[in-house]
Parts: structure tokens; sequence; C-alpha cells
């Protein structure tokens, strides 16, 4: 399990690295194809419900009436940002509960802009870190590093993905 659990750590270390490599190089493609958000969230939920439930925690998701069925985007790089938004609230959360909540926007003639948001009970960020919590290499206390693990790169990914995207990643 030791050896399994370290493997799967630096892999997840390496593909930050390369990801976060080919995105500075200019080099990520993204897809521009038909998504479907409800079964993109299904999925994040499938994956991170064990890791929520192992801590004692209520993982929801709730997905207004109004989103359409199917949008255009990057499927795989929309999970990739779901995923990283949840599996750091579920590493940062104690004791409590995380919801996903997906909502339209804005409409315009020929899209729609999704507002995704992550809320967890967790131990939050200190005001006066949050300004610095989407760069590079960087968590939200200095002694996160050791008591939670990472690198500090996957909300920086998040960010990049989504602004690549034409989006807008904050925390609030």
């Amino acid at each position: 399990d030791a050896i399994a659990t370290s493997s799967e750590s630096l892999l997840g270390i390496v593909n930050e690295i390369l990801d976060l490599s080919k995105i500075e190089a200019g080099k990520l493609e993204l897809e521009k194809v038909g998504l479907e958000p409800r079964r993109i969230i299904d999925s994040v939920m499938g994956v991170m419900r064990y890791r929520a439930e192992e801590k004692g925690l209520k993982l929801d998701a709730t997905i207004a009436d109004d989103v359409p069925a199917t949008v255009m985007g990057d499927p795989a790089r929309l999970q990739q940002v779901l995923m990283n938004l949840v599996g750091n609230a579920v590493k940062f959360t104690g004791m409590g509960s995380i919801r996903i909540a997906l909502d339209v926007q804005e409409r315009l003639t020929d899209a729609v802009m999704l507002r995704c948001t992550v809320t967890d009970t967790g131990i939050g960020i200190a005001p006066e870190r949050l300004a610095r919590v989407f760069d590079e290499f960087t968590q939200a206390e200095s002694d996160h590093t050791r008591r939670f693990g990472g690198t500090g790169l996957g909300l920086t990914i998040c960010k990049r993905l989504v602004e690549m995207q034409g989006g807008i990643i904050d925390r609030k």
C-alpha cells in the first residue's frame, strides 16, 4: 500500500509539472467539443465520494435546471479542474461538507457561460494569503506542504486552464 500510494503521489507531481510546462510553452491544445456538464460532475462525484466518505465528509452537488445538457468546451480539462478543486476541498476539510454547484452565469447569443462553485467547511485561507493562492509552488500556509503534501501547482494549473478557455477562477 505504501509503495502504491507513493507511486501515485509521484505520478501526480510529474503530471502537474508536465501540464504546467506545456501551458507555459503554449503547447497545450484544448479541445472544443460538445461536453455534458452533468456527466462530468457525476464523474467527479463518483471518484471523490469515496475519499470524502473515508474522512466522514458529506459531498453533494446541485445543478441548476437551466444548465444546458451539452455545451462546447474541453471535457478532460473541465474534469481536471473540478477534480483538483474538489480534491483540495477534501484534503483541507477535516469535518463537515463539500458542495459543488453549477449554474448559468450568463447567456450570450451563441454561447452560455457556466459558473461552477466548490464550497467547503475546511480550514480556509487567511485573508492576507488569498492574493497568492494561485501562484506557482504556493500553498496557503507554510506548514501545509508538510501536513497535507502537494506541490502548490494544482491551483496554478486550474487557473491557467480556466483562463485559456475564456473563464475566470477566483477564491472567495
